[in-house]
């Protein structure tokens, strides 16, 4: 009985790659941005994006992008942060419409105030997210999750980020 266990799931390991949904070679994604920043516990609210190059079908690169507004300061005081990423991505695709990633992406984060106070930082993060796909072009990132690390003056931060919005794909690989 084991031995027949083992041999379904060698056979289940055999034929995902070959029940697995043609990946598309490009995808480009928009959407809402949240950022909690830690130490402070601040909110930024924006916008992010996204453009990745599928190199098969499961390994990708991305260049992200996002930027936000500090919500919850003092009137008169205003401050922002701009992020860019780049890296590596790794893709699930099942014969399914849900498709899981995970991604390691490297940077920096710029961050501005009111008075002209400006920082760049290092910028690294680490998580993932689901693609809902509606058509063959179109797919929704239901949520993308991600620990944001930067290191700004000596501190170090560890946020959290959140994105969610609309995922463009074209060419099928």
């Amino acid at each position: 009985m084991r031995s027949l266990l083992i041999l379904g799931v060698v056979i289940l390991f055999i034929a995902a790659p070959a029940m697995a949904q043609e990946a598309p070679k490009a995808e480009v994604f928009g959407g809402y941005q949240y950022l909690r920043l830690n130490p402070g516990g601040s909110n930024c609210q924006g916008g992010g994006g996204s453009i990745a190059g599928n190199l098969n079908d499961w390994f990708g690169v991305v260049g992200d992008f996002g930027a936000c507004k500090v919500t919850g300061l003092p009137s008169g005081v205003s401050a922002h942060a701009i992020n860019y990423l780049f890296g590596p991505k790794v893709a699930y695709r099942s014969y399914g419409s849900l498709t899981p990633f995970a991604q390691v992406l490297f940077g920096g984060q710029h961050f501005g105030g009111s008075g002209g106070g400006t920082a760049n930082s290092f910028a690294m993060t680490l998580g993932g997210g689901a693609d809902y796909k509606f058509t063959e072009h179109v797919a929704i990132r239901l949520i993308q999750v991600e620990y944001m690390y930067t290191h700004f003056a000596g501190t170090r931060q560890n946020n959290a980020r959140i994105e969610a919005g609309v995922v463009y794909r074209w060419g099928g690989r």
